[in-house]
């Protein structure tokens, strides 16, 4: 489907081409025009990933976009079991070697598989603000340590907030959890947004069968 897509769009600048060509319009002219569609593009992918607020938008790039490892973790997270984040995740871990990606990851499924010794193994060695004071607020949080899990290193506005649901969760206090929760997916946008809401949705169902 991605191939079929990518000859369509190819043709067609291809005809634009031709007949911005027989048009009689100037080269300098037709690269603008081509620069201006790449921007627009360009454009377009940065605002689903980072910058919108349309969850359908993303939930649709992360569909057409699933194969590659990141989105298919997030793919997993929205339609999958556990068992089934935890594979696209290993997958990830074993595709970038990036340290703060791997490690990140690495922290991710040990906080899945409720594993905290190898959480904290992971989160010193991500060594990449705000991700490595991110994670160890987190560990703090799970493990009920509220003087620990605050920190004015978590520069992105989603992530104290996500922590204080961690806490609330921990705790088993629903109503706060809800509060916190909805107010980290309020600040976070695009694929971070996605994430959230999933991730939050989990932790939910967990709390409520508690």
């Amino acid at each position: 489907m991605k191939i079929v897509k990518l000859t369509f769009f190819y043709l067609a600048i291809i005809l634009l081409a031709l007949t911005l060509s027989l048009a009689g319009v100037r080269l300098s002219i037709s690269l603008g025009i081509f620069a201006l569609i790449a921007v627009g593009m360009i454009y377009r992918h940065i605002h689903i990933l980072y910058r919108t607020n349309n969850m359908e938008q993303v939930d649709k790039w992360v569909k057409n976009h699933r194969k590659e490892p990141i989105f298919a973790a997030l793919y997993a997270s929205a339609y999958g079991t556990k068992e089934e984040q935890i594979q696209a995740i290993n997958v990830i871990i074993h595709h970038y070697k990036q340290p703060a990606i791997k490690y990140n990851y690495l922290f991710i499924k040990a906080i899945m598989e409720e594993n905290l010794g190898a959480a904290k193994v992971a989160a010193r060695q991500i060594d990449k603000e705000p991700l490595t004071s991110y994670a160890l607020c987190y560990i703090a949080a799970l493990e009920g340590r509220a003087a620990d899990m605050r920190s004015d290193k978590l520069t992105q506005p989603w992530m104290q907030p996500a922590i204080e649901a961690v806490y609330a969760c921990t705790i088993k206090d629903q109503a706060n959890f809800r509060q916190f929760a909805d107010a980290s997916i309020q600040q976070a946008r695009g694929i971070q947004k996605y994430g959230l809401i999933h991730n939050f949705k989990q932790m939910e169902d967990e709390l409520v069968k508690a």
